[in-house]
């Protein structure tokens, strides 16, 4: 009894001792590299943990072809993701590249995949024309409005404007957009076709923009007129921009332009508006100061330099024109 005990105790030790020692399934293998790349990965080994994440599921794939498992994509993309991170923070770009490829190969429309390939070619690899090819081959399966303004983009980074124009022309047929119109109409200034700049803003205030919108369309329609040097028109469009919505930098612009054109009743308008929303602003008292000391209201332009004499900004001069005034 106790021999045939003995017997059996053998028999199952050496079944232990040979499972023990029997060649791995590829799968598992695969699996266990994945715990293993996991780990270099929190490790803050990126490189290494990546090329591991690689080897996963280069043995996965193996064990599909050989032992026969079912495909399983679901991990092979949760792997590859993996693999990019940790090339793309190891900054090891090419090999990023090549796993957004294979991920494109299990996603062929994700925007994530093209949008990671194009910011790698251009920013980290400066290859623009390449990044250029990746969006528009993106583009051709799923037009978008998105894609086309950052085709756009790179174009005017090549400050190849013709390309520029076509593709923000594009983009701006699938949505009129205030930036996409002001981007057109600086490219047109920059090659020295004003007219068709100003008919770009035009163009889209017919459109019937929300207030906000058209109000820095309005701005925008006069600092190009402002870079043309039409004061006249610059101030127009300015004018039209703060009534929709104030804005304390175009007011500074106008009491400025308005002060050096010597229309002193337009500036001091400007200033009272400045000082409603701001009545401290000392640029503001200045102007108001120096108006009326031209008038020869030298009362009045006392006050206003005795209001601003302790401004680092204007107390000397300040002090001076108070100083000749009393002088006279």
């Amino acid at each position: 009894m106790y021999k045939k005990i003995l017997i059996i105790t053998l028999l199952l030790l050496a079944l232990t001792i040979s499972s023990l020692f029997a060649e791995k399934s590829l799968e598992r293998i695969a699996n266990e590299k994945g715990v293993e790349a996991e780990t270099l990965y929190n490790n803050k080994k990126l490189v290494e943990a990546a090329q591991t994440f690689e080897a996963a599921i280069s043995k996965l794939e193996e064990a599909v072809k050989i032992d026969g498992i079912p495909l399983d994509n679901e991990k092979i993309s949760k792997w590859l993701g993996s693999a990019f991170q940790g090339y793309f923070q190891g900054k090891k770009f090419e090999d990023a590249l090549r796993i957004l490829d294979r991920q494109l190969e299990l996603d062929p429309t994700n925007y994530t995949y093209f949008n990671y390939k194009a910011i790698i070619l251009k920013k980290y690899l400066k290859r623009v024309d390449e990044a250029i090819v990746v969006l528009k081959k993106y583009n051709f399966k799923k037009r978008t409005f998105k894609v086309e303004k950052k085709i756009a983009l790179y174009y005017s980074d090549l400050e190849d404007y013709e390309n520029a124009l076509i593709w923000y022309h594009k983009a701006y047929e699938q949505k009129k957009d205030a930036t996409v119109i002001k981007n057109i109409a600086v490219i047109y200034r920059k090659l020295g076709r004003n007219s068709e700049a100003i008919t770009a803003y035009e163009d889209f205030i017919k459109t019937n923009p929300n207030e906000s919108v058209l109000a820095r369309t309005y701005m925008n329609l006069g600092k190009l007129y402002e870079d043309m040097k039409n004061d006249t028109k610059s101030n127009e469009n300015y004018e039209k921009s703060i009534k929709l919505k104030y804005n304390s930098n175009i007011v500074h612009v106008l009491i400025r332009k308005y002060y050096d054109g010597n229309s002193y009743d337009k500036a001091l308008e400007k200033i009272a508006l400045l000082l409603t929303n701001k009545p401290d602003n000392s640029e503001a008292i200045y102007y108001r100061a120096m108006i009326h000391y031209n008038r020869g209201e030298n009362e009045a332009a006392t006050a206003d330099f005795q209001i601003i004499s302790s401004d680092p900004k204007f107390s000397k001069e300040a002090k001076g024109y108070i100083e000749s005034i009393k002088s006279e």
